[in-house]
């Protein structure tokens, strides 16, 4: 199978850089649509939560979780080190959490499992960047985002008699909170690097994507599947759009996979899983509009790029300036170490 596989791959590496020699104006305009993408929706969205989710992690502040070990056990089969790991995994945005599982100290069967409901999309991206930038609405984006964080619930649930309960590792010294600001922003700062040239490949790959599809339509399907901010921008119908957000899509798959080295990934599992949160999102989502009678206004221009208050220049400016204060402080820091979850709890 791994061989397969390692064929497959140069295979179509090969292949893309002959598409690459075939027409190159094609790779520089989706590599410049993947560059303004990063920049006007991902970097604004997703790193202030980042930032604040690996903060707040660090200072030891969420100890106070810890009065629902007795639930989140016979709910979910989880200690409130994991619980919180799932937690913030619903508002971090799709990698956090598979970067946090890799860290975590837990047997990697529980890792394993916890990585098929441990993706998901922010509240930043679904209610900022898709309510208000697709739907011009916030509450399209609550409405969304309440049909994307249950079906990791009821996943959580159904694989609990799976997880194995381990004893919680011992309390390591604190680090002090200027320590903290830095590892945390320096930290939020890689995540986004590796989103971000996944996002411009993707866009690249969209691309030709796009192009073949005038003389072959039935490639556009695969557009879909590739990258989920390019898909969304694309769609013009919610339940598909809460369906793409609950697939991921391959470019948030290869995010994941990459930084999830400890253990071993069940890609079977994970696959049916997303397909299974992708399909139980829309069907959310459908039932929730005929059961409020809520109206869904147009497509903005069928564009994400049409939200302004994370698309401003401004926004970008700020961002790219704080990741540059940042890069530079982390540089020249003697105490810098760098483990996100040596004290998660």
């Amino acid at each position: 199978m791994k061989k397969l596989i390692s064929f497959l791959l140069i295979f179509a590496v090969l292949l893309f850089t002959l598409l690459l020699l075939f027409d190159p104006q094609i790779c520089i305009k989706g590599a410049a649509s993947g560059i303004v993408l990063c920049g006007k929706i991902i970097i604004p969205s997703l790193f202030p939560f980042t930032f604040c989710v690996l903060f707040i992690l660090k200072s030891g502040l969420l100890k106070a979780l810890s009065f629902l070990e007795k639930f989140s056990k016979s709910a979910f089969g989880l200690d409130s080190r994991m619980f919180t790991v799932f937690l913030l995994s619903l508002i971090g945005g799709y990698p956090l959490g598979a970067k946090m599982l890799n860290e975590s100290k837990a047997d990697p069967i529980t890792l394993s499992l916890m990585l098929n409901y441990c993706v998901n999309a922010g509240p930043a991206f679904i209610i900022g960047a898709v309510g208000s930038g697709i739907f011009s609405s916030q509450k399209i984006g609550v409405l969304l985002f309440t049909a994307h964080i249950l079906p990791p619930f009821l996943l959580a649930f159904l694989l609990r008699k799976k997880i194995k309960n381990i004893p919680a590792p011992k309390s390591e010294d604190k680090i002090n909170i200027i320590d903290n600001f830095v590892i945390s922003a320096t930290e939020s700062s890689k995540t986004l690097i590796n989103i971000c040239s996944f996002v411009i490949l993707f866009s690249v790959i969209n691309a030709y994507i796009n192009f073949f599809c005038q003389k072959i339509p039935a490639l556009k399907p695969f557009a879909l599947l590739l990258e989920v901010t390019n898909a969304i921008s694309q769609s013009r119908n919610i339940i598909l759009i809460s369906a793409l957000l609950g697939f991921g899509g391959l470019c948030i798959w290869c995010q994941v996979f990459s930084l999830c080295k400890n253990f071993k990934i069940n890609y079977f599992q994970f696959v049916l899983c997303r397909i299974f949160h992708s399909s139980f999102s829309a069907l959310l989502t459908f039932t929730m509009i005929k059961t409020f009678g809520i109206t869904v206004p147009a497509v903005s221009n069928g564009q994400i790029f049409s939200y302004n208050s994370f698309a401003n220049g401004s926004a970008v400016g700020i961002s790219l300036i704080i990741m540059g204060i940042v890069l530079m402080i982390s540089l020249t820091s003697k105490n810098f170490t760098g483990n996100i979850l040596e004290d998660i709890v």
